[in-house]
């Protein structure tokens, strides 16, 4: 499953990050365009489903490789309305088992896209303890949190130049174009599962199909026949991909802090689900005239 995702960048760098080769041997970055419904792209470590996320696509095999804010949650077809959230259905993954048959899913086989992330969170059970994992794609010479650095300073010479920061996480998925009813084009968006391999299956019973550099370009491409896309999904091999335990405050969709991706030592006990702004307002809700923190420390002595 994928249910939480975690993208830091900001729209400029995602791009960078997400150069490729042209048909010319040449370097280019896709072209980032603004959703035309308006929804917005916030750079953020704990990005559930219905938001705006960064999404790669392409039209044609002639055109260029576009970045667009799409919502994250496939709107039905037939669904009529003014909120593409309205539907009631939950469509942030897709399975991939059965999927040409689906009347959801299978209109949308040619629109093929490449979900952007820093990577994924997933939960481990171990009764009723819930450790949530961050999983991305395996780092060469790079550490993921590395990514963090690009967020604290804007005019950096990081910032600058060819990217030679970590590894974005690329995950296949499908997408579609939803009309209000005044017309207004809502761009949406799901996840391509599968059932996990050794590799994952101690996590979790299924998992993103995930892509390499070298399977996005055929994956993007509309004219590569159906079939043969479903062929590029290749099952995660050992080194593929990394993960480590994070906080428990990934939980809830209120805590935004980018350092949500850090690795945390799973013995560590947490506060669970409480943000840092819940814990400051508590703090200075006690310290207020009337509240019995105030008045025991208005009993004790003056020194």
């Amino acid at each position: 499953m994928c249910g939480r995702t975690s993208c830091t960048l900001n729209p400029s760098n995602i791009r960078r990050a997400c150069a490729y080769k042209d048909g010319k041997g040449g370097l280019k970055e896709p072209e980032w365009k603004d959703a035309p419904c308006g929804g917005q792209f916030k750079p953020s470590s704990n990005i559930p489903p219905t938001a705006y996320t960064p999404i790669l696509y392409q039209t044609s095999h002639e055109e260029d490789r576009v970045l667009q804010p799409m919502l994250w949650g496939i709107v039905p077809r037939w669904f009529k309305g003014n909120d593409p959230k309205g539907h009631g259905l939950t469509t942030n993954n897709a399975r991939l088992e059965g999927i040409e048959d689906s009347k959801l899913y299978s209109s949308c086989l040619k629109h093929r896209c490449v979900v952007v992330c820093d990577g994924m969170y997933e939960w481990k059970r171990d009764g009723s303890n819930k450790q949530p994992y961050m999983v991305y794609t395996s780092q060469d010479g790079h550490n993921i949190e590395e990514l963090l650095q690009y967020s604290q300073d804007p005019d950096s010479e990081i910032n600058q130049g060819e990217w030679k920061g970590p590894s974005l996480t690329k995950m296949a998925g499908l997408y579609s174009v939803w009309k209000k009813e005044d017309g207004t084009p809502v761009y949406n968006y799901t996840i391509l599962t599968r059932e996990s391999n050794d590799v994952l299956s101690w996590l979790h019973h299924r998992m993103p199909c995930f892509l390499s550099d070298a399977d996005v370009e055929e994956w993007l491409d509309p004219s590569t026949p159906v079939k043969r896309a479903f062929e590029i999904l290749k099952l995660p091999k050992e080194g593929d991909l990394s993960w480590h335990t994070v906080s428990r405050g990934v939980g809830n969709v209120k805590n935004q802090e980018l350092d949500l991706i850090k690795k945390v030592d799973p013995a560590v006990k947490e506060d669970k689900g409480v943000s840092k702004a819940s814990k400051n307002l508590m703090s200075s809700w006690l310290k207020r005239p009337g509240t019995e923190e105030h008045k025991d420390q208005s009993k004790k002595p003056k020194q």
